[in-house]
């Protein structure tokens, strides 16, 4: 396998995502060959302990995630419905992030991370309006949802708009990784995403409606 990989540019590498292999190609690694070539403490230094392990044992072809024999779904949506038609777009966001909550949580019980995000606004004349966009990278951490829901409701342009119920649906997914999340420099999301798991394990013990978030931040 490393000899038929080797040439393959370094980006096809599971796990290997925009921002990982614009860093990596920095440092003159071009492919999945260049990064076996690589000392694993040089791999390490670029890419954290864990991460670089991760991606220098896959160069090498050893790739220890589990065989998943049950398809995958496709698909996981939620789905807010307003007490009245609904025109303040300040609750239209409120909606959106608790979807995301609830889309955050499903996926991590799941172990599945969501690479698209598609929203449905339903209106008070029964007309729909949808959108879809791929994620920066697969994911199933809820303040990355969140912000490309919002980014996915802004491109909707809505002025006055009476909105009755608002759907948001994690596409594509697949087995969740979190050892090879990408890198970020937004250090509020690493510290946010240790307390995804106390959320989540509220919600299994107390219900869904047990914590809300109140802002993305």
């Amino acid at each position: 396998m490393p000899r038929f990989c080797g040439p393959r540019p370094v980006r096809e590498l599971p796990g290997v995502g925009p921002t990982t292999a614009r860093l990596l190609i920095q440092h003159g690694v071009h492919t999945v060959g260049d990064l076996a070539g690589l000392p694993l403490a040089t791999v390490q230094r670029l890419l954290g302990a864990r991460t670089g392990r991760t991606l220098h044992d896959r160069a090498h072809g050893h790739d220890h995630r589990p065989v998943v024999t049950e398809p995958v779904a496709r698909s996981t949506s939620a789905e807010h419905r307003f007490n009245r038609d609904e025109l303040d777009p300040a609750q239209h966001r409120r909606a959106l992030l608790d979807l995301a909550g609830q889309l955050g949580t499903r996926l991590r019980t799941d172990a599945q991370a969501a690479a698209g995000l598609t929203i449905t606004i339903r209106y008070a004349d029964g007309a729909t309006t949808t959108r879809t966009r791929a994620m920066p990278e697969a994911t199933h951490h809820t303040r990355l949802l969140a912000r490309s829901a919002y980014d996915l409701y802004e491109t909707l342009g809505l002025q006055r708009a009476r909105v009755r119920n608002i759907t948001l649906r994690g596409e594509y997914l697949s087995p969740a990784e979190p050892a090879t999340r990408q890198l970020t420099f937004d250090h509020t999301i690493d510290k946010t995403l240790p307390i995804e798991a106390v959320q989540d394990r509220a919600r299994r013990r107390y219900g869904t409606d047990i914590i809300k978030p109140a802002a993305l931040g």
